[in-house]
């Protein structure tokens, strides 16, 4: 349901508006009004926007640059948010929050002067580490590639070594190379080299120290890659370099290893803190950013906005506490401005259970004030519909169980968390169909009882526990066979589902004092019962012909009235509403789809499975989880999209009418870094 909600505007001396503007932060309650686009209405009242003063400026900035090192620092840290004992943040918060911003401000500083006294060192540290590993990372398969060529190499006393690495495609130049070092060293050199991989030779170039300027100059202009080693590994050779790097590598990971076990402890330490820091830095900030929304004259404050009825006398009784008589709450009558109250911010307040089902207004806005809440609605047909599709004791088994493990797991994230409810109930009530259908797998228990048997040729028979082929009534509901009766079926739940949004759509008529539009409504429901009356008959053979003559007068009245109540529109609405109902069939159509799908997986697992050979029955068992995996998969997100569209286009359609504002109030919520 939709909850009662009043406008309010707060009135108070200007000198004491950011204290106030505290206790409504406190109480959470109000949602604020932005009265900076209603200022030009009131210039001849001498009423300006509100303005913060300099040093709030200067607080805002402090602030924001104090809440961007808590970040960091989190992230540095990366405390286990979720798991913390919020009484214990609640405590924190506390200590560190205070009217006065400066006061605040200096408890915030101290705090994480203490946190980066001690973690300074070892996060430096740290990052040492991780650059030293990265740049080791970097090098060590390039001197894997040389090393062997090195050990070949033997050390000679005043002899420098120079690796390459080069192309295989461009290998010949090590011929250029050779040559080109001999004239410069005199012949004291050797150029060895061996092929690395599919595409890269290294070469180690071997000669006399005393050439090395001369060399280096000369390699420079060419057009290879020189393998340029860190500073304090450039003048060992190679394999003793790569021993060191080696080495270097297997103990870095250690050293993190101990540098994370003292965070840990400084996180385990100050997490608490950080957190409580980060959430009242957001509230501060976020009081500040209230300010511009506030009006102003020379000496007194404006607040104007809207809160449940049930929460006016406690916000009252908070000012009063605080500010006796220097500022005053009054409840402003909003039933004679029809703007004002199309204005007036939406909440809900439903039943635990239905409370789930709100994940609906994340695809659609909530419906407007002083209208219907059709959350019920979707409560009660859409996990329904679900189960309608599905249709099967084994898949709904899964799908609960599943449902429920997302709805626990995820119980602090609200989308997985609605999620989850949904599945568990659309899976009791896939169960509840399946027992229906007798379906569990498919066919596979219907087949193990014997009600379903299968002649020489290859045909099924359907033997009934209750009722023959030719009863209208008869268990289980075979949806392959009794394709008549379950088209009916839907559409006996398409005009309950449409009939439902269309009653909704004539109380919201009389609430509004709006008579046209609840003709119409009524008109078009008037319609969809007629229509229904002479498919019964003409489609079906359930009616006798007075039933169905009274009928089409029915749906004749009808639309005649709901021509009356919304013209030409309402008359074309009506005549399309009346096919609308045969949307209601895709029920079936999808049902029908996930029953051929998983008696195709029984028969293939069958089929593989015949003479008793172990790797057909692995196979069986295989093809049999697979398929009937994938039909499980396709059975939660088809039925579940067609569902949500039976909702949003035909029930809703008939209806609903969106919200401008969702109820927001100011309160203290800590926010997300």
């Amino acid at each position: 349901m939709i909850e009662r909600m009043a406008k309010v505007e707060i009135l108070g001396l200007k000198d004491i508006a950011l204290e106030a503007v505290d206790v409504i932060h406190d109480q959470g309650t109000l949602h604020i009004e932005d009265l900076s686009e209603k200022i030009g209405a009131m210039e001849g009242k001498r009423v300006s926007r509100m303005e913060m003063d300099p040093r709030a400026s200067e607080h805002e900035a402090t602030l924001n640059n104090l809440r961007s090192k808590v970040g960091d620092m989190i992230r540095e840290l990366q405390p286990e948010v979720e798991t913390l004992n919020q009484a214990e943040v609640a405590v924190e918060y506390k200590a560190l929050w205070s009217d006065n911003v400066d006061t605040m401000i200096a408890r915030i500083q101290r705090m994480l002067s203490d946190v980066e006294k001690d973690t300074r060192e070892t996060v430096e540290r740290k990052n040492d580490l991780m650059v030293e590993m990265s740049r080791l990372e970097k090098y060590a398969p390039i001197m894997a590639k040389v090393q062997p060529l090195a050990e070949r190499v033997s050390r000679m006393q005043d002899m420098a070594s120079i690796a390459l690495i080069i192309e295989r495609k461009y290998k010949a130049i090590l011929n250029y190379l050779n040559e080109e070092i001999s004239k410069i060293t005199g012949g004291e050199c050797e150029v060895v080299a061996s092929d690395v991989d599919e595409e890269s030779t290294a070469a180690l170039v071997v000669f006399n120290r005393h050439y090395l300027k001369q060399v280096h100059e000369f390699l420079a202009v060419q057009d290879v890659n020189q393998v340029r080693l860190p500073s304090d590994l450039a003048r060992k050779p190679i394999d003793e370099a790569m021993a060191e790097v080696r080495a270097r590598i297997a103990q870095i990971p250690a050293e993190l290893d101990g540098l994370e076990g003292k965070l840990s402890e400084v996180t385990e330490r100050y997490s608490v803190k950080l957190i409580a820091a980060r959430n009242a830095i957001h509230d501060r900030l976020e009081a500040m950013d209230a300010v511009p929304k506030f009006a102003q004259t020379d000496q007194v404050f404006i607040i104007a906005g809207w809160m449940p009825e049930e929460s006016v006398e406690p916000m009252e009784k908070a000012l009063g506490d605080k500010f006796g008589n220097k500022v005053i709450l009054t409840v402003v009558d909003v039933h004679e401005h029809a703007e004002e109250e199309e204005e007036t911010p939406v909440a809900l307040r439903n039943h635990p259970f239905v409370r789930y089902f709100e994940i609906i207004y994340m695809l659609s806005k909530y419906p407007r004030y002083g209208t219907v809440d059709p959350t019920v609605i979707f409560a009660v047909f859409f996990p329904m519909f679900f189960g309608f599709m599905v249709g099967d004791m084994g898949y709904g088994l899964i799908i609960m169980v599943l449902g429920w493990i997302v709805h626990k797991k995820w119980s602090q994230k609200p989308l997985a968390n609605m999620a989850g409810y949904i599945m568990t109930v659309g899976g009791a009530w896939t169960i509840f169909f399946g027992a229906l259908y007798l379906e569990f797998f498919g066919d596979w228990l219907a087949r193990w009882l014997g009600v379903i048997t299968v002649s020489a040729n290859g045909e099924a028979h359907v033997d009934y526990i209750l009722g023959t082929e030719n009863s209208i009534f008869k268990y289980p509901i075979d949806r392959l066979e009794g394709f008549t009766f379950m088209l009916a079926v839907c559409l006996i739940i398409g005009l309950i589902h449409m009939g439902a949004g269309l009653i909704f759509g004539v109380i919201n008529g009389v609430k509004e004092n709006n008579r046209k539009h609840s003709m119409e409504k009524g008109g078009l429901l008037m319609v969809l019962i007629g229509a229904m009356m002479v498919i019964a008959k003409f489609g079906l053979g359930w009616w006798p012909v007075w039933a169905a003559a009274l009928g089409g007068l029915m749906a004749v009245g009808g639309l005649v009235i709901a021509a009356i109540g919304g013209g030409m529109g309402g008359a074309v609405e009506a005549v399309v509403g009346a096919g609308n109902l045969f949307s209601y069939a895709r029920l079936i159509a999808i049902g029908l789809a996930s029953v051929i799908m998983a008696n195709v997986a029984n028969d293939l697992a069958r089929e593989m499975g015949k003479g008793g050979k172990w790797w057909g029955i692995i196979v069986g068992a295989i093809v049999f989880i697979l398929l009937h995996g994938l039909n499980i998969v396709i059975g939660v997100f088809s039925p579940s999209i067609h569902g949500l569209r039976l909702h949003l286009v035909e029930s809703f359609g008939k209806f609903f009418e969106p919200a401008k504002y969702r109820y927001e109030p100011f309160k203290k919520t800590g926010g997300e870094e």
